[in-house]
């Protein structure tokens, strides 16, 4: 079964992971997780997230543990109050997320333009039938994963298809709830990983050498977030 994203979140790599290397080994680790867009195109592997943000990670607990029945108990709403109390924190920041579009952490309500989108027949705007469906539907292929509750440096040290999608070192990566990135750190780390090792920038960045690689969804402007990569590993 295709998976899809359980929430979309800011910075999110799903539409672009198909551009990116495929995965040459078994297992792929996220050291930056956020929604695991890279993962999801690929989630019959095995599976490491790895995540700093606690909302995140406790999100991605609930996703991983929970049950499609489970989740069909969670009544829509429009608004995160009006979960009944036994509905879990993790399920909680779910909805949050899906009351508005691509941001970086959970609101409360359902966003002003979002509900202009249910007006028109959205089906997937807010946490309602078919946003819950589609989360049901897709928790038991993500069961054999895991989820670390910490910064990358928690990763496993073993032979795997990293996918490296950090807070971008600029403007556009400081909007994180966690964006305190040391680059210099993390470009040795990125060096000393074991296997197939893809580093996700923005044009401009020095911490590793980047090549160009892409320009995804034109912005305000008309130009485009234009990306750079930086692949490598040892014995890949």
């Amino acid at each position: 079964m295709r998976a899809f994203p359980f929430w979309r979140y800011y910075g999110g790599k799903f539409r672009a992971a198909p551009r990116y290397p495929k995965p040459i080994h078994g297992t792929i680790i996220e050291p930056f997780a956020g929604a695991a867009g890279y993962a999801l195109r690929y989630p019959d592997l095995e599976v490491i997230l790895v995540e700093r943000y606690a909302v995140l990670a406790e999100m991605w607990r609930f996703l991983l543990g929970t049950t499609p029945a489970e989740v069909r108990r969670i009544p829509a709403v429009e608004h995160v109050d009006e979960l009944p109390a036994w509905v879990p924190e993790g399920a909680r920041h779910l909805v949050g997320f899906a009351m508005n579009n691509a941001t970086v952490s959970p609101s409360k309500q359902l966003s002003a333009g979002r509900k202009k989108m249910t007006l028109l027949g959205r089906r997937y705007e807010g946490w309602n039938d078919a946003q819950r469906e589609r989360v049901a539907l897709q928790v038991p292929i993500v069961k054999h994963w895991r989820i670390i509750e910490g910064d990358y440096t928690a990763a496993p040290t073993v032979r795997a298809t990293w996918f490296v999608d950090p807070p971008y070192s600029n403007k556009v990566g400081s909007y994180y709830v966690h964006s305190d990135v040391d680059y210099s750190a993390l470009a040795a780390w990125c060096q000393e990983r074991v296997g197939q090792v893809i580093v996700c920038e923005n044009e401009g960045a020095t911490w590793l050498p980047f090549r160009p690689f892409a320009t995804f969804k034109a912005g305000i402007n008309g130009s485009g977030s234009k990306e750079v990569i930086w692949t490598g590993g040892l014995g890949a």
